[in-house]
């Protein structure tokens, strides 16, 4: 072999150690594995996190809304104010570990204290949180949602599902882009040809993206079709073309944009869960649960494939202490349900997760969860 082939082969073989030596490893895992407890979590190359916990965890628990956001929309046309809600309108949560939902109606009754069709009135259904970072950062969210089994549609059936702006609104025209549905759109409950979508209201994302993509992307479950998904966007904020935003439904990657996120001015931005949509009807409530943001990709996940990449249910687990080498995090057990082996992973700053998960039966002690090999030939998300 000539020496520049032995140069080329030895410089991917030192890549390919280093990548695999700096990916997470999960060693042990101490506690018991029931909603609400506390777990420890011992291995290596877990990164360092500033703040350990999420910048918001929302399962419906707590007693008011704006504990946990900036904003709300709808706000001002009560009873269809986004907020939390116990199960109604026949719409079941979507695991039994939730006691409630977020929900929210496009609609705009002509109320004296409401703009119809506004962003407050009815026109979005969206909480919000505003932060103020220096370029580059990330984002990461995650979040179940549904649309109303009575949904009504219409001749523009536009549903956006996260939104990213100057501070401090979800939309501030035209410093804003954000994720929704097609076109094509969903028509109706029995449509399955709608599809994932980005959008920019100004001129931070590029059309086509740094790979020659346009806009409309991967196939989308229906989300008046009768079911909950779950949604995952990871971002990484620049003005540079390193910047990226993916978007992962039920484990499935939809969007894959590469390319600059953010050209606007100052610091102060806004990130919305939910969004806008054209038809403004009395049925038209929007449902999301277990709602996981932070500016971190940073973070612990169950998940039920011993890889991340094959998974199809994902659960964020919620840390409260983090080092290189111990995680400290409280259970939030989502879909998974008691004598189930679930497959913990510790994601790093990179977005780079253990490369093969910790088998963990759930409800029960783990601390002598053993300690997998991963599988040969593992591609990770």
């Amino acid at each position: 072999m000539h020496s520049i082939g032995k140069l080329l082969v030895a410089t991917l073989m030192m890549t390919a150690v280093t990548q695999a030596v700096s990916a997470p490893v999960v060693q042990q895992v101490s506690g018991t594995l029931n909603h609400g407890g506390t777990i420890v979590i011992s291995g290596s190359a877990f990164g360092t996190k500033a703040t350990a916990a999420p910048l918001v965890w929302d399962d419906a628990t707590s007693d008011n809304i704006s504990e946990k956001w900036d904003g709300t929309w709808p706000s001002t046309i009560p009873p269809y104010n986004t907020d939390y809600h116990s199960p109604m309108r026949d719409i079941d949560l979507p695991h039994n570990h939730d006691i409630r939902y977020i929900a929210g109606d496009h609609y705009a009754p002509n109320l004296a204290t409401a703009v119809p069709g506004g962003a407050t009135g009815g026109g979005n259904v969206v909480v919000f949180k505003n932060i103020d970072l220096p370029q580059p950062f990330n984002i990461y969210a995650s979040w179940y949602q549904r649309l109303d089994n009575a949904w009504t549609f219409g001749t523009d059936n536009n549903i956006k599902t996260f939104a990213y702006s100057v501070c401090c609104s979800p939309y501030q025209l035209p410093d804003d882009w954000y994720t929704g549905y097609g076109p094509p759109h969903p028509t109706s409950s029995s449509d399955r040809g709608s599809q994932w979508g980005i959008n920019d209201d100004g001129k931070s994302l590029m059309r086509p993206d740094v790979n020659g993509h346009n806009f409309w992307w991967g196939s989308a479950v229906n989300p008046t079709a009768g079911k909950w998904s779950k949604v995952e966007v990871a971002v990484k904020v620049t003005e540079q073309n390193d910047g990226y935003i993916q978007v992962h439904e039920n484990g499935k990657l939809v969007v894959n944009y590469a390319g600059p996120t953010d050209k606007y001015p100052g610091t102060a931005r806004t990130i919305g869960i939910g969004g806008w949509s054209l038809i403004k009807a009395p049925n038209n409530w929007r449902y999301f649960a277990d709602i996981y943001l932070d500016t971190s990709l940073s973070r612990v996940v169950l998940a039920n494939n011993p890889v991340l990449s094959e998974a199809t249910i994902i659960e964020n687990q919620i840390p409260s202490s983090w080092s290189a080498t111990v995680i400290t995090a409280t259970v939030n057990l989502g879909q998974f349900q008691a004598g189930q082996t679930a497959y913990l992973f510790v994601v790093d700053s990179t977005g780079t997760p253990s490369a093969s998960g910790l088998p963990v039966s759930v409800g029960n002690d783990t601390a002598d969860a053993p300690i997998p090999n991963p599988p040969s030939g593992v591609t990770v998300r």
